[in-house]
């Protein structure tokens, strides 16, 4: 009886080492086993691309000087790193079974600038050094339409993705339905 179990598992063990593991799944795999290491790479991608995005933003005139402030600014620099970390995290560190839709991606969009626009909006936001950045009423309204349209542009894009994915799997649910007209 012990046999006969010590050999199922032994050919379970040599069917699993025979499945095809992609190299993300494998770096993935490596890093479930090693958290720390992990940990360490996924805070430096987060700094790193952070300071990155801010270097290109505020070092470059890829802006025009007045948009260098961060109170203008600001709402372009959080999605940006958000578009990077996000994307680092859904595509590089988890398995590929565990992929996030383009709909739920798009959904982190729809709510970071729906609370970020509020916030700034009205009251502004303080960080635990005292720094403040300024609701946008407090701005100099010449430049006021920057920040504005940043958040209303990609809180559009965001839904509008999400409205495409709802029609498509509307879509989908009615040839399931045409095909199989018994379930």
């Amino acid at each position: 009886m012990k046999q006969k179990s010590k050999r199922q598992k032994t050919l379970k063990k040599h069917q699993k080492s025979k499945r095809k593991i992609g190299l993300l799944d494998r770096m993935n795999l490596w890093f479930v086993q090693h958290s720390t290491i992990a940990w360490i790479l996924d805070a430096s991608i987060l700094f790193f691309s952070a300071l990155g995005i801010l270097y290109l933003l505020y070092g470059t005139t890829l802006i025009p000087s007045p948009y260098r402030e961060l109170h203008y600014s600001f709402p372009l620099y959080l999605n940006i790193v958000l578009l990077v970390n996000a994307s680092y995290h859904t595509f590089l560190r988890t398995f590929r079974k565990d992929w996030i839709s383009l709909r739920n991606f798009a959904e982190m969009f729809l709510y970071l600038n729906g609370i970020a626009c509020v916030l700034q909006l009205t009251i502004g936001m303080t960080s635990k050094r005292g720094r403040r950045l300024l609701p946008i009423w407090a701005l100099d309204y010449r430049y006021i339409w920057f920040p504005i349209l940043t958040y209303i542009t990609f809180f559009l894009v965001a839904a509008l993705i999400i409205l495409i994915a709802k029609h498509i799997e509307k879509k989908k649910g009615k040839e399931e339905n045409r095909e199989n007209p018994h379930k």
